[in-house]
């Protein structure tokens, strides 16, 4: 069975918790809308790579952080 890395709504969601950051305030770091930020914790939409790239440089973490394998 293959396995592939997908992007992890909870695993954005307990980084985000732990900084101390409300969706809001999250959203105004990215210059993003708190909404958007809610339908990637959520599990609805997954963030662009540019995006992504300034959510693991405002949570001080690594792409592969925000990640989880999955089986196809």
């Amino acid at each position: 069975m293959a396995r592939r890395r997908t992007f992890s709504g909870s695993k954005l969601r307990a980084r985000r918790r732990a900084a101390g950051l409300s969706l809001r305030t999250l959203g105004r770091k990215l210059d993003t809308e708190y909404t958007s930020i809610s339908k990637w914790e959520n599990g609805h939409r997954s963030p662009k790579p540019p995006t992504l790239l300034l959510l693991v440089d405002v949570l001080g973490c690594e792409v592969s952080d925000l990640f989880e394998a999955v089986d196809e």
